[in-house]
């Protein structure tokens, strides 16, 4: 049965609405440094060592004593390798008895190995990389929380790190549900549609940082939602059940999930996505998605990324936005709008088109726009005005 909510929170409320709900997981586990690209730090990881651990020529070229050049005129043809100079290649540590290295290009050698410095240093300790040049012993590498990329690999293995620490993924189960609905692959008979949802989102889902579990259509019976829910909510971190929580005769989400948890939001007070949900069952945050696969992309962008952010510790995610200048005018909803926009940048200015996307394929929807405009309700804008939008993927 459906109830009308009493409160509709804007996509901002719902924002803050999932920061103050959702708590960090706090899960960690080990993996080899080659595992580790792009999952987030459990610890923070110090240098135990300097390196280089001696002073290293930057260049390849001669290392040599900077006290022979003192003088104004130095006449090194009568100079011996590994008495007065000895050659150095970038990366290697110099001999001790020398303190500064000349560049390859800056040395002559005759047919007879005779050597002629083209250009003398002027310091001591030129083109010489210093110890701890690279590494500090007990510099800071990696910040908790702190997403491991390729450069950051590379660092660790020159720190010796074979393994370390990170954020455990949060395990993320959506639930599609419908009668209508058949599984990807299948004939599909008349009236009936493909799930895709769940594939569309565990995508998400593992773009940002989770592992997905992807359950079967569940048919639109309430015994079975509420079993299959129950059942989630045991093994995972964060449920998405998607659709059933509308006005339709068969829509039963939204009633079970407040028999066996604690809706905190019905529904949203913008559109696209405005049926999605937040409840708590078993103290496990539970995200209802609409059936539309445009309301689906929306709702999970926003709301499943950012409780999967704070489920890994991380601050909520926000878009990239751009000013851009509107090429036509945007005429406010009855609610909050998300508008999509074609954006394209001549010069320094960005220009943005608002897109009518009703009637288009979703493959065409996804190519004529690439930004969108979170439009208040009641709200128009005119051709020329300057507005924040957020730039799409």
């Amino acid at each position: 049965m459906y109830i009308e909510p009493e409160f509709e929170p804007t996509r901002d409320e719902m924002l803050e609405i999932i920061d103050q709900n959702i708590k960090p997981l706090q899960k960690t586990e080990r993996v080899m440094l080659e595992d580790a690209l792009f999952r987030l730090s459990g610890e923070e990881i110090c240098a135990e060592y300097d390196l280089p651990n001696r002073p290293v020529s930057m260049f390849d070229g001669i290392s040599v004593r900077f006290s022979d050049f003192i003088s104004d005129t130095v006449d090194t043809s009568s100079w011996k390798e590994d008495i007065e100079y000895s050659f150095s290649n970038t990366g290697v540590a110099i001999k001790e008895e020398y303190d500064t290295v000349i560049a390859i290009e800056d040395v002559e050698f005759d047919s007879e190995g005779k050597l002629t410095v083209l250009l003398k240093p002027e310091n001591a300790g030129e083109n010489v990389g210093k110890i701890g040049g690279q590494m500090r012993r007990g510099e800071i590498l990696v910040k908790e929380g702190e997403c491991i990329t390729p450069e950051k690999i590379g660092i660790l293995a020159a720190a010796g790190i074979m393994n370390l620490k990170v954020i455990k993924k949060p395990i993320v189960s959506f639930l599609p549900t419908g009668d209508e609905l058949v599984p990807v692959g299948a004939i599909i008979p008349p009236g009936k549609n493909a799930e895709s949802n769940s594939y569309m989102v565990a995508a998400s889902i593992r773009q940002w940082g989770g592992n997905p579990i992807r359950y079967p259509i569940l048919p639109d019976q309430k015994d079975v939602l509420k079993k299959m829910l129950l059942q989630a909510v045991k093994s995972s971190d964060l449920v998405l059940i998607c659709a059933g929580s509308s006005k339709g005769t068969c829509d039963y989400t939204m009633e079970v999930l407040r028999e066996i948890g604690s809706v905190i939001v019905q529904e949203l007070g913008h559109g696209p996505g405005k049926h999605c949900s937040l409840s708590m069952v078993e103290n496990v945050p539970v995200i209802g998605l609409p059936g539309p696969p445009g309301g689906t992309k929306l709702a999970s962008r926003y709301y499943v990324k950012a409780a999967m952010a704070k489920l890994m510790g991380q601050p909520l995610p926000r878009p990239e936005t751009v000013r851009a200048v509107l090429t036509d005018r945007i005429e406010g909803n009855w609610i909050d709008f998300i508008i999509p926009l074609k954006v394209e940048k001549e010069g320094d200015i960005y220009y943005a088109a608002p897109v009518d996307t009703w009637g288009m394929t979703r493959a065409k929807a996804q190519y004529a726009s690439n930004g969108c405009f979170y439009c208040p309700k009641e709200t128009n804008y005119k051709k020329g005005d300057v507005i924040d939008i957020e730039l799409l993927g």
